[in-house]
């Protein structure tokens, strides 16, 4: 694991206490990203949900859809401990990194992962390996934060992302079938610049590529100018729907 990938992990094993309490754009995103996918299938016999966190996302799938096998993977072992509490027996554990090879060829029929392919050291070659798990026609479903996320913040204090269109054709490229994609934006308002900070910090998300100088900032200096009375975070998501 590369040292980007092993500061994500450190943010997101800090933020296990306070994740559920503040994820409420990830389930919003989850729940539009099954919404669409029951519109395909319902019924599978062995599922992963990348990136599971806490377990919500996997919670709301096994939820949705009628499974045999799920398995929960995520490479923070705290978020993955509280994820052990909320899920039933029928749910098997994974402590990796998504980046690295943990199933067979041809051993899944669903792919999950919400919300956190943008944390991908190599988005293409994430890609080729979540395909060489897929069995044939098996379904690649995820949504992430996509280029044109945050716009009131300053770019060099956020973490690099693929555009909507770039993404698929990535998924091209890579031999995946798109059958939905659609992209969306949600915003939240905050008292405060800090207020809006804090929301990132308790989800584990405030990665930025700058480490120095960070701390003696003022909370508005993070933010472009003339934001308005009171700031607002505007989540720009995308959903890809897609089949082997």
């Amino acid at each position: 694991m590369n040292k980007l990938k092993m500061k994500i992990r450190r943010h997101f094993d800090k933020a296990d206490k306070t994740y559920d309490d503040y994820c409420l754009v990830q389930n919003d995103a989850c729940i539009c990203l099954l919404e669409m996918l029951k519109s395909y299938a319902g019924q599978f016999e062995v599922i992963a949900d990348f990136a599971c966190g806490t377990g919500e996302s996997t919670l709301k799938l096994i939820e949705t859809i009628c499974y045999q096998r799920c398995y929960a993977v995520d490479f923070s072992a705290n978020l993955l401990r509280i994820a052990r509490k909320k899920l039933p027996d029928s749910v098997s554990f994974i402590l990796s990194d998504f980046d690295i090879s943990v199933f067979k060829r041809s051993s899944l029929d669903l792919v999950f992962c919400n919300m956190g392919l943008q944390w991908s050291a190599d988005f293409q070659k994430t890609l080729a390996l979540f395909r060489s798990y897929l069995r044939p026609q098996g379904y690649l479903v995820f949504s992430m934060p996509v280029y044109g996320n945050f716009p009131e913040m300053k770019n060099e204090f956020k973490y690099p992302l693929p555009a909507y269109d770039q993404v698929i054709q990535f998924l091209k490229n890579s031999h995946f079938k798109v059958l939905q994609s659609c992209v969306y934006q949600q915003a939240e308002l905050f008292e405060s610049y800090s207020e809006a900070l804090n929301s990132l910090q308790k989800i584990g998300s405030n990665i930025s590529l700058v480490d120095k100088g960070l701390k003696k900032m003022k909370e508005q200096d993070f933010f472009v100018d003339k934001m308005g009375v009171l700031p607002i975070l505007t989540y720009r998501i995308a959903i890809y729907i897609c089949q082997k």
